[in-house]
């Protein structure tokens, strides 16, 4: 009988991301996005955030004539980095509806 081993992948896009940082300022940061099988995807900012930000992430095309649309997701703190940069762990935000919506169904 064969055995395959699982060898976990990681994959690096070119990302841009957008959203309001600890003080409440806007920002734009343009950095790698790491997309792990096994943890998800994560990005290291130079921004700290609080938990739970909501961030917009846009991949960065090689065509700007192709440009993607965002991606809504929350941003949950992994650690601090040795160079003092932020990781933080992405969670797909999924829309809620509105209270007026679900009580009409």
């Amino acid at each position: 009988m064969l055995r395959y081993t699982h060898f976990p992948v990681t994959r690096w896009h070119a990302v841009e991301v957008s959203g309001w940082d600890r003080t409440e300022n806007f920002f734009v940061e343009t950095c790698e996005l790491e997309w792990k099988e096994e943890s998800g995807k994560q990005v290291t900012l130079k921004r700290a955030l609080n938990d739970n930000a909501v961030l917009l992430v846009r991949l960065l095309q090689f065509d700007e004539s192709d440009r993607s649309d965002p991606v809504v997701y929350e941003a949950k703190w992994v650690r601090r980095t040795k160079s003092g940069l932020h990781q933080f762990r992405l969670n797909t935000v999924v829309p809620r509806r509105r209270e007026q919506e679900s009580s009409a169904a």
